[in-house]
């Protein structure tokens, strides 16, 4: 599942280590990142792209670090005040097919390819549509009985395998694919399994979502 979601670190600061999402055990869905990240706010805030080859402008959750672990040409990450939840915008360069060790190019129907991915052990649910930022998006959530390591996408087409992005079995995604016409914007909301606090964070993430403009 395939860096970059910094700022002065405030009174508290908290080092967070992120494991892979395709590795390191299948205990996380990113590539591993050591970053300080300042105390969360209390409230909503506002948050724009430096890096991202995407202009963004998006109002974050109180339940996200308002300052980003990741904030780069391909991916933004933001981690979650408490717990290892946390959320992404990706633009996938590539993807690995399952059991597959090489890349391969995006394909043109992405939302097609991600629900093959039932076929090789992925589950996805609660599928719905609606528009955000002008683009017709697909939500739904996506969980897996294996590590299905770089199915989601990496954000460089040289990203080994285990740390690029997909889903793991430890884990449950609320999966937006947004798309853009030209390319496919991805974004997700990340829970352990059995977390009681994801539905009220996935909701945050739909929230968060129909903020977004793209500038």
């Amino acid at each position: 599942m395939s860096g970059p979601f910094r700022s002065k670190a405030s009174a508290l600061t908290a080092v967070v280590l992120l494991t892979a999402l395709a590795g390191c055990g299948g205990t996380s869905e990113s590539p591993t990142t050591v970053t300080s990240s300042p105390a969360a706010s209390s409230s909503p805030a506002q948050f724009t792209s430096r890096a991202f080859s995407l202009p963004l402008t998006v109002t974050l959750p109180a339940s996200l670090v308002p300052q980003p672990s990741e904030d780069t040409k391909n991916l933004i990450s933001w981690n979650a005040v408490s717990g290892s939840g946390g959320m992404r915008f990706l633009l996938p360069v590539v993807v690995y097919h399952p059991d597959s060790t090489t890349p391969a190019p995006l394909p043109k129907d992405y939302p097609a390819y991600l629900r093959g991915l039932v076929d090789a052990g992925g589950t996805l649910a609660d599928e719905s549509t609606t528009t955000v930022g002008g683009h017709a998006t697909i939500l739904l959530t996506g969980t897996t009985s294996r590590g299905l390591d770089g199915t989601l996408g990496c954000p460089a087409p040289t990203t080994p395998r285990e740390v690029c992005f997909g889903l793991q079995p430890d884990l449950v995604l609320r999966i937006a694919v947004i798309d853009l016409g030209d390319r496919t914007l991805l974004a997700w909301a990340r829970s352990p399994q059995g977390d009681s606090g994801a539905p009220k964070f996935f909701t945050d993430f739909e929230a968060m979502i129909h903020t977004l403009k793209l500038t």
